[in-house]
């Protein structure tokens, strides 16, 4: 006896409701219209594009002081002298 598939019954079950593990074959189950998800596109609530940005900022904040997470273009941020750092490359102690 072979198992009833409602994937080969228009999605529906044996006793004739939907099944919902079947897709639909609708963008987002048809709740969301693709045209209007698609001219929001990577747009996120309340955003215009203004954003403030420390790395365009030369890694200050708005209010002027430094963004940690912004880095300063110093090797190890200028804990290790990348000239001794390249000596010891590879060497093992």
């Amino acid at each position: 006896m072979s198992q009833y598939k409602p994937s080969e019954h228009d999605g529906l079950k044996q006793d004739g409701t939907p099944d919902k593990r079947v897709g639909t074959g609708e963008f987002a189950h048809g709740q969301v219209d693709p045209v209007e998800a698609g001219k929001a596109g990577g747009q996120t609530s309340g955003s215009t594009g203004d954003q403030y940005k420390p790395t365009e900022n030369d890694g200050l904040k708005k209010d002027g002081t430094e963004d940690g997470r912004v880095g300063t273009g110093e090797f190890a941020h200028g804990k290790v002298d990348p000239v001794e750092a390249g000596k010891a490359g590879g060497q093992s102690s």
